[in-house]
């Protein structure tokens, strides 16, 4: 049978310390790392939330130049035949 090698006390609570460092240290690299993760996808979501809002506006302008365009289109309409309103009524 093998002889059972026994280190000093002193030995192995160095290397304890030690490898209790060494698993300290990549902790916080990765907790450093979820860190800078994080941050970036807060980013991107205030980049998306920004353009989601001048969609909206830009959707909202669209929306008030076409019904301009509608009322222009009906008047011109009810100018060149009064009889027209009516049925512009009618169909709106």
């Amino acid at each position: 049978m093998p002889k059972c090698e026994r280190r000093p006390p002193e030995r192995a609570q160095r290397e304890l310390i030690v490898t209790a460092e060494r698993k300290l240290q990549h902790a916080c690299r990765a907790l450093e790392q979820a860190r800078s993760c994080i941050e970036a996808q807060k980013d991107k979501l205030t980049a998306v939330e920004l353009r989601a809002e001048v969609a909206e506006a830009d959707a909202r302008r669209a929306k008030e130049a076409l019904a301009l365009v509608e009322e222009a289109i009906r008047k011109r309409l009810l100018c060149a035949n009064p009889d027209a309103d009516v049925r512009l009524t009618a169909v709106a």
